[in-house]
This record gives structure tokens, C-alpha cells and sequence, in this order.
């Protein structure tokens, strides 16, 4: 009987865990946001603070060009996760994908000039 109940153990806590979900408070603190845009041939790389679904942060892309951001973070159930990040002259869409642990993301973005890329990010 021991035996059955720490083999059943295991399976309770995945259930659980899968039960839980995602949700947009998963996104807040610092993350660090790596770029790429392999058309034009530059990377990019942005630390964000994200805080109740909103955020401001600093980016750099290549080696010359900063620029402050601001945007909204949201966060899906299934733990896929949406940025809307606003810049002077323009702004971008992430489309990205939580991490089990919460920790890190993947997935891809698109900008109002017509370009877009892949995106990853770890948090701090």
C-alpha cells in the first residue's frame, strides 16, 4: 500500500501543478531580453521591470542605438505571454512562451516598421 501511495504521489503533484496555470503577476520583476532580427542583421538586447502588467525598461540594439521603453505584459493560462512595447517612433508585439519554472521565455516579435525576429529572456 506504501508503495502505491508514493507512486501516486508524483502524479498528484503534476496534476496540480498543470492545474495552476500562468498568470500575468508570474511576469513581474526583472528580465533581461535578448533580440535578434537576422534580416537586418543586428541583435538587440533590453532589461525590463515589469510590475501588475506594465513595464518600463532600457534597450540597446547593435552598438549605437538606446532608447527607453514602456509596455503591457499579460499572461495566458497555458503560460504563453504577450508584450506590447512602446518606443519613441515606433512600437513592438512579443509573442512568447513561459518557461515550466517561470524563469525564462521564447518566442518571436514584429514591429510597426515591418520587421521581426526571435526573442528569449531570462529573469534576474
Amino acid at each position: 500500500m506504501k508503495k502505491l501511495l508514493l507512486a501516486a504521489f508524483p502524479v498528484a503533484l503534476f496534476s496540480a501543478q498543470l492545474q495552476a496555470g500562468c498568470k500575468t503577476p508570474d511576469l513581474n520583476g526583472t528580465w533581461i531580453m535578448y533580440q535578434s532580427n537576422l534580416a537586418e542583421q543586428h541583435t538587440g538586447r533590453c532589461e525590463i521591470n515589469v510590475a501588475r502588467g506594465a513595464f518600463t525598461g532600457h534597450c540597446v540594439m547593435g552598438h549605437h542605438m538606446e532608447f527607453d521603453v514602456t509596455g503591457t505584459a499579460s499572461v495566458d493560462k497555458n503560460c504563453s505571454a504577450s508584450l506590447q512595447m512602446d518606443f519613441s517612433g515606433g512600437s513592438s508585439t512579443f509573442d512568447l512562451q513561459l518557461a515550466r519554472n517561470k524563469l525564462a521565455f521564447v518566442g518571436q516579435w514584429s514591429n510597426t516598421f515591418g520587421t521581426g525576429g526571435i526573442s528569449n529572456g531570462v529573469k534576474r
